[in-house]
């Protein structure tokens, strides 16, 4: 047991150290010996657990991807347990803005999420390789469209609207908008929130039935 949770502390350094560099250097021009250097250990070892560049690239998404799931989780779990919120317009409303603010939330706790993204974009799609949605991450998806079709049938939300795309651009303008500001932008909590108050405006004003508008 104690060998596992010094091979997982170790792999946690690895990692971070990894995330940083690619953040830096970008994908091509990380070095695995900068990274070993960095996290203070033998490049073979990260030969060993993550066999290649590529390897400890995914790595790090699957890290974020898993460290991030349960926030999010957390976030929506009251709405989709709750078995009239999606009648309610006032937490309607608050469950979309969570899913439009919460990529805000995520790069203000991970600052070099920014940076590894923006060097993704930049590169050759061949660069890298699809990495598929974990588990949960797909459970929480579909279950955040099953309380939007659930508000759609009260006439909550605009019924003609598809709920995957909902909550795809929910979370696609606010990684839009953030791509599109320096890191020296936002630096502070304040831009974040900022330039997140008016994603969600945004966001949110054609997902609504508009009364003047209403049939």
């Amino acid at each position: 047991m104690r060998r596992e949770r010094n091979a997982a502390r170790t792999q946690e350094i690895i990692l971070q150290a990894a995330a940083e560099t690619f953040a830096e250097n970008g994908f091509d021009g990380a070095r695995m010996d900068v990274i070993a250097r960095r996290a203070g250990y033998n490049i073979a070892l990260l030969f060993r657990y993550f066999e290649s560049k590529e390897g400890i690239y995914r790595a790090v998404i699957e890290r974020l991807r898993n460290q991030e799931n349960d926030s999010l989780g957390e976030l929506i779990a009251p709405f989709i347990n709750d078995e009239v919120a999606h009648r309610d317009p006032e937490k309607v409303r608050r469950f979309l803005e969570i899913c439009a603010s919460w990529y805000f939330h995520l790069a203000h706790r991970h600052p070099y999420l920014l940076r590894l993204l923006n060097w993704r974009i930049g590169a050759p799609g061949s660069l890298f390789p699809n990495i598929p949605a974990a588990n949960l991450e797909v459970e929480w998806g579909e279950a955040a469209v099953a309380f939007l079709r659930k508000a759609q049938e009260a006439g909550l939300i605009r019924p003609n609207l598809d709920a995957h795309l909902i909550i795809m651009n929910m979370f696609s303008l606010s990684m839009l908008a953030i791509q599109s500001y320096t890191q020296q932008q936002l630096t502070t909590q304040k831009s974040l929130e900022e330039l997140c108050d008016c994603v969600v405006e945004m966001a949110l004003d054609g997902v609504f039935p508009h009364a003047d508008k209403a049939e």
